[in-house]
């Protein structure tokens, strides 16, 4: 079979990422063709990828006969509309979380894809590549901690926007921990409480930068998340599950140990991009293998960004109410079984 000709919609740091790592370590595909709205970024990323052709219009590049998949990286509002014109297209597309802003739109978007009677569509939940959160998982499934009873997820961010709303940073940010509760426990979220804080003084006065997740799910089970994203430190996730007869936890990679001048400590990355650049890749190749008529793509699904949505929802409402708010996910269609 031929090379791929993937199109990318956003040329930011994570669309670029993409395409790069499509470009050198992807066998199988090639990137064609590159949009953003920003013209020059959009020349830039062409120019980065080996030549790819930059539109000046998304839908133009979704509809081309010379373009086989898009990946769409472009801001988050605009994720909806891009993946049901891919839909439209009849285009598999790979796009970024979240599938959508609301967990009404995504489940549009999933409604439209049962319709259609094929799946087109997959998340970009990258850590359900990383090796250390494929080992827990893998832990998990084996049985050998017993039955899951608690997941325990950990997002420490470096210093984030001043005026960045909450409720981006929970669409955005805490989707992904939201997500590895939902893959490694394998239960619906049943409810959620949230508490958020203003660590620094520097910040707006409505912005919130550290964030407690709980959420009760079927199983029984519990989630407990911390997202804090002014920890100036580094960029440091974690994911622990604790079982009835043992705990499995991740173990960062790339993170070493340093002494120096009478101190002993440990270096962190600066952010995501490091952080998840092997899962980035491995989500990549899983993607192309895919769509190439390899194994089925192993990472998430519409219906898993619509679930994600539906919780980080209710995670908005119960911070806004002060309460507990009760999460109703609704059967899963057969195509996602």
């Amino acid at each position: 079979m031929s090379e791929l000709a993937i199109g990318v919609i956003g040329t930011g740091g994570m669309g670029t990422r993409h395409a790069v790592n499509l470009q050198q370590h992807v066998v199988g595909a090639r990137v064609a063709a590159v949009y953003d709205l920003d013209v020059e970024r959009a020349a830039a990323a062409a120019k980065a990828v080996g030549g790819a052709r930059a539109f000046s219009d998304p839908r133009e590049l979704i509809v081309d006969p010379s373009v086989d998949a898009i990946v769409i990286a472009s801001p988050d509002p605009t994720h909806a509309e891009m993946a049901v014109a891919c839909l439209q297209a009849q285009k598999p597309v790979l796009c970024e979380k979240p599938l959508a802003t609301t967990s009404a739109m995504a489940r549009e978007i999933v409604e439209q894809e049962v319709a259609i009677g094929r799946r087109l569509i997959a998340v970009g939940f990258m850590r359900r590549f990383d090796p250390a959160h494929v080992a827990v998982k893998r832990v998990v499934e084996s049985g050998q901690i017993g039955r899951p009873i608690l997941f325990k997820g950990t997002s420490r961010a470096g210093m984030m926007p001043a005026d960045l709303p909450i409720a981006t940073i929970l669409t955005n940010s805490a989707i992904h921990d939201l997500d590895s509760a939902l893959w490694m426990l394998e239960h619906d979220v049943q409810d959620v409480f949230v508490r958020a804080v203003r660590t620094h003084d520097t910040f707006a006065p409505e912005a919130r930068d550290l964030i407690h997740i709980s959420m009760g799910l079927g199983g029984p089970c519990i989630a407990d998340i911390e997202v804090a994203m002014a920890t100036e430190y580094g960029y440091d996730i974690e994911a622990t599950v604790v079982g009835q007869s043992g705990v499995a936890e991740t173990i960062q990679p790339d993170v070493a140990l340093v002494r120096y001048q009478n101190k002993k400590g440990f270096t962190f990355q600066i952010d995501w991009l490091e952080r998840f650049q092997t899962a980035y890749v491995a989500e990549l190749e899983s993607w192309v293998s895919s769509l190439r008529g390899g194994q089925p793509f192993a990472g998430a699904s519409a219906w898993d960004g619509f679930r994600a949505s539906l919780v980080a929802d209710a995670c908005i409402e119960a911070l806004h109410s002060g309460r507990p708010i009760s999460v109703h996910t609704p059967p899963k269609p057969d195509l996602y079984a």
